[in-house]
């Protein structure tokens, strides 16, 4: 039961020989229990600087001793604390034993991080959570080995304050990683802020970094950037490689005097948030072609953490598909309950260019026409570009498609059929057709400008 609790605990005997301690203190203070066990208690703990030797005076007097803080260095050699305290174990009116036990500051704030971290995951992941996320590491989706070795990385790299880079192809999930990695981070009460840097033209990323004053040209006003609304919290950068080199400077004098100015001030405030950025190409590369400062790189990627192409990863297709369906029988009040076998056979064989967000459009999409009675999704509710797949097996047709770029024609011609045959359907009540199609009026009405689609007389 001792080796079960969250608190550190070794036992002496009256002689101050150590006789036990459990395996907190084994992880904590990097020592075997074969190691220490015999040995005298000041022998042992040589490191500790303690104003009283607790464990002694408990042995001294008999009594329990007050807790006090000790401070040490720890197994990776890093200054450290603990609460210590002693309490005496009697048999027979005899001292026969002392328990001290020691409450690790580090391991605490892991214990504590991981209790926030479940207590967020059982938030209703489509209302966003008081820090402005919606997910923690618990909501990773996958079992394989790397997507384990990438959460356990995750997990490590939260606990410290140094910059982050994601790498991961477009949809590998790098926000939700970057979530989670707030989430599981000491900056987790902060803010999450996130920002991607290709959708800002460049004339505005300045301001929207740094902030602005009223004044400093035509049309601003006093306003915070987002480096001051992620104070405390987590700035995240996503697409970092689609920010101008002009702007790439300013980023790494700022990351550097760890203060910044807002666009036409003279006077600076301070940076105290954690970065996370996120590239979707291999971030040395980007060195190497110069659209990536090389000082910028090794400023943000203190740690680099890759995430995995679902073509990496296809063992988790099966869970990722159950997460999907339970998802959308949620959001559509729907009771399906897996999908034919016929259809993962197709999954496993295609490459997933658009990797799990692909994969969630098209479970969305089944979910959207399928009329099975069984609750079993079937071949025919497949987008019409998987159907090819088990139509051709041929791996270099599937390339040939790729290269010469018909997929994404094939996949407009395909969304284009799909919107006449709605709208057909509804006899153009274009509300009725978007709840049909899970989607909203606007995106519907967007779609109708976008293929020029007409109502037939």
């Amino acid at each position: 039961m001792l080796d079960m609790v969250l608190q550190g605990i070794y036992v002496v005997d009256p002689e101050e020989n150590i006789v036990w301690l459990n395996n907190i203190v084994e992880e904590m203070d990097g020592v075997k229990r074969e190691e220490i066990i015999g040995k005298k208690d000041s022998e042992a703990w040589k490191n500790l600087d303690l104003k009283v030797n607790a464990t002694q005076y408990t042995i001294d007097t008999g009594k329990q001793s007050e807790e006090q803080i000790a401070i040490y260095n720890n197994k990776d050699g890093y200054r450290t604390a603990m609460f210590m305290q002693s309490y005496p174990f009697y048999y027979e009116h005899k001292l026969e034993y002392v328990y001290s036990l020691a409450h690790f500051i580090d391991y605490s704030e892991k214990q504590l991080i991981k209790i926030s971290e479940y207590k967020q995951k059982t938030t209703n992941i489509n209302v966003k959570l008081s820090n402005n996320t919606s997910f923690t590491l618990y909501d990773v989706v996958g079992n394989s080995k790397k997507m384990r070795a990438l959460v356990q990385l995750s997990r490590k790299a939260a606990l410290s304050k140094s910059p982050i880079l994601l790498y991961g192809k477009t949809g590998t999930g790098k926000e939700i990683i970057a979530q989670g990695i707030h989430n599981a981070s000491l900056f987790n009460n902060g803010r999450f802020v996130a920002i991607n840097c290709a959708s800002i033209p460049e004339n505005l990323l300045e301001t929207i970094l740094f902030g602005s004053v009223k004044g400093a040209f035509t049309g601003a006003v006093d306003k915070p950037g987002l480096f001051e609304e992620a104070q405390n919290g987590t700035l995240f950068l996503d697409e970092l490689n689609s920010l101008p080199l002009s702007i790439q400077g300013k980023l790494l004098r700022v990351l550097q005097e760890k203060r910044a100015n807002r666009v036409g001030s003279n006077h600076d405030y301070p940076i105290k948030c954690r970065v996370i950025s996120a590239t979707n190409q291999d971030p040395r590369q980007l060195v190497r072609n110069g659209k990536l400062r090389q000082d910028l790189f090794f400023r943000l990627a203190v740690v680099t953490l890759e995430i995995p192409s679902l073509a990496e990863r296809k063992d988790d297709i099966p869970e990722l598909v159950k997460h999907f369906i339970d998802k959308f029988n949620a959001e559509y009040q729907l009771h399906i309950k897996t999908i034919d076998d016929e259809i993962l056979d197709v999954f496993n064989r295609y490459s997933w260019p658009g990797n799990v967000r692909e994969l969630e459009n098209v479970i969305e999409y089944m979910v959207n026409f399928t009329d099975s009675p069984n609750g079993k999704l079937s071949f025919n509710e497949l987008p019409l570009y998987l159907k090819e797949i088990s139509y051709n097996q041929e791996e270099n047709t599937i390339k040939d498609l790729k290269s010469e770029g018909s997929l994404h024609e094939m996949l407009e011609e395909f969304e284009k059929n799909v919107l006449e045959r709605t709208l057909a359907e509804t006899k153009w009540n274009v509300s009725q057709a978007a709840r049909n199609l899970g989607i909203h009026r606007e995106a519907l009405h967007y779609r109708i400008r976008k293929f020029g689609l007409r109502k037939k007389s």
